[in-house]
């Protein structure tokens, strides 16, 4: 039987950080003087809970720049080596890739990083006692990972091996095209265990309870009230002098009016827009934008009655003017999506045509087929009305969405009253994960350019909506074993997508992310891809131009 993984958790994103103390003497030694010091001030929009990767499900963007995997993307956004020296080599049958650790890859703490790093924080991954949030991302990938979660062999069967201290070799389950692209996210990222096991329960709780061996350090944080944070360059990191910046000070800023205040008083260099400031501040010579493959939706719980119920489900999808609320609401360059695959994220193996238009609108706003399918739901339900209680978190943006969906589905759907329940960000993911809520608004960013990281997650084994479908399973099942057929892979990709918004409703779509913001022309090269999580590895600040 397989193992449940609906109530782990999955994703959403965060901020930035660095060192200081207790093992991490790693006090920027740079040459510069206080005067050219590379500082950069940056807002983060909550706090963090950890540093430990085998745990954290939010926190990308600073575990990407406090720590490195054995692959990560270049400025340009290309693939390449990180703390792997090369290329690994592939064995003819796909199934086996052995890696170089690079003999300069150190952690903060001057300890080399070692295959056997990348062994010790796999295995932890995939220990069902940890509960790892992504550990799903192990399985059907690397060899035994699934059968392990699932309690059928040890977690000393893990498909992975230090051959030597700098040779780790990997044997897969199956060929996986996107297997060096799941290299860069935090749950492959090494370990050292000498002190994982010295911090024991405090590992990643604050900035002195972790060491790094990525491009910064993180200081000044701690997990059970920091609201604020640092990273400080990282002089042990194999690449340290790509690295420009000395510090990158950062604050947990929720309001944007508070943000903007900062922005202009010069407190912060960089800060992301919503709403009506965008429309305010769009002929500023600092405005950007950058499109993101994230997108926004309603989670529904399966369990509560009345959403048992497909036609209630299938009204709650059409009833929602998208394009209202990014056209008139949030006003920063975002889309109504009508399927969960974004714009942008990947493209036909064979024609190039980008999957959105490939698979189509799978679902619409329509009121009049939202009202028949509300009505026929009632009838069947053998009431008139009821209320759902909508959990969304206290951002700005996150208000703003659960008010719109509030009169929405209140308007459209005579006798439906949702009432908003709104947390800290962290807490209403606890809430989903351990299916404390009727609906809720979630967001899910990709963490590599396939559509399988968006479709996968309607398996029973991995959804947090406590439902399971057969056919879905199925077609989740068959995707896997199309490993050696792009084309017929990405067919069933779309299939997938088409039976579970377009039949089963099994949640509702909104809307897929453009970033706003203002950026102080100074502040150069920050990397800001379409999908995964800003790097400031290549960033640096502009003296001429700040001046």
């Amino acid at each position: 039987m397989k193992q449940n993984f609906n109530k782990l958790g999955l994703l959403t994103l965060a901020s930035f950080a660095v060192l200081s103390a207790c093992g991490n003497n790693n006090e920027s030694d740079s040459q510069n003087t206080d005067e050219e010091k590379q500082v950069l001030n940056l807002s983060a929009e909550s706090e963090m809970d950890t540093m430990d990767t085998t745990i954290s499900t939010t926190n990308f963007t600073p575990m990407n720049n406090v720590f490195e995997g054995l692959m990560t993307y270049d400025l340009d956004g290309n693939l390449v080596p990180g703390n792997a020296m090369e290329m690994p080599a592939v064995s003819e049958d796909g199934l086996t890739y052995t890696f170089t650790i690079r003999d300069d890859a150190n952690w903060s703490n001057g300890d080399t990083v070692t295959a056997d790093d990348f062994v010790f924080a796999w295995k932890r991954m995939v220990d069902p006692e940890n509960g790892s949030g992504y550990a799903y991302l192990f399985s059907g990938i690397v060899n035994n990972a699934e059968a392990i979660l699932n309690g059928e062999n040890a977690v000393a069967d893990l498909g992975v091996e230090a051959v030597d201290e700098k040779t780790l070799q990997v044997t897969l389950e199956k060929p996986v095209p996107y297997f060096l692209d799941v290299l860069t996210i935090p749950c492959y990222f090494p370990q050292n265990e000498a002190f994982v096991m010295e911090q024991g329960e405090n590992y990643g709780l604050n900035a002195e309870n972790a060491i790094y061996n990525g491009p910064f350090t993180l200081a000044e944080w701690d997990s059970t009230s920091g609201d604020s944070w640092k990273y400080l360059k990282n002089n042990e990191y194999w690449d340290k002098d790509t690295v420009q910046l000395d510090e990158i000070d950062t604050q947990v800023v929720k309001e944007v009016g508070t943000g903007l205040n900062l922005y202009e008083s010069g407190e912060l260099d960089s800060i992301s827009l919503s709403g009506d400031f965008v429309a305010q501040y769009t002929e500023n010579t600092d405005f950007k934008t950058n499109d993101k493959a994230w997108i926004y939706y309603i989670e529904v719980n399966h369990e509560v009655p009345e959403l048992a119920n497909e036609n209630i489900r299938k009204a709650l999808t059409y009833a929602i003017n998208r394009q209202g609320f990014t056209d008139n609401v949030l006003l920063n360059g975002s889309h109504p999506i009508f399927g969960h695959v974004p714009n942008g994220l990947s493209k036909n193996p064979e024609t190039g045509v980008d999957f959105r238009e490939d698979a189509g609108d799978v679902v619409e706003y329509n009121v009049a087929i939202a009202q028949e399918a509300w009505q026929a739901g009632l009838d069947e339900l053998g009431t008139d009305s009821f209320s759902l209680e909508l959990t969304t978190s206290d951002s700005e943006d996150s208000k703003k969405l659960a008010e719109f969906l509030q009169s929405e589905l209140q308007n459209n759907l005579p006798g439906l009253t949702i009432d908003i329940r709104q947390m800290p960000d962290n807490s209403r993911l606890d809430n989903i994960k351990s299916g404390n809520y009727q609906i809720a608004t979630s967001y899910w960013l990709a963490d590599f350019a396939d559509p399988i990281n968006f479709v996968e997650r309607f398996d029973t084994d991995i959804n947090r909506g406590n439902y399971s479908f057969e056919d879905i399973d199925a077609l989740v099942d068959q995707s896997n074993q199309e490993y050696d057929d792009a084309l017929a892979r990405w067919n069933t990709l779309i299939e997938i997508e088409k039976v579970a918004l377009g039949e089963h409703y099994v949640d509702v779509p909104i809307y897929q992310t453009a970033e706003a913001y203002l950026e102080k022309p100074f502040v150069k090269d920050i990397y800001r891809p379409v999908f995964g999580s800003r790097s400031f590895k290549y960033a640096s600040i502009d003296e001429a131009q700040k001046d």
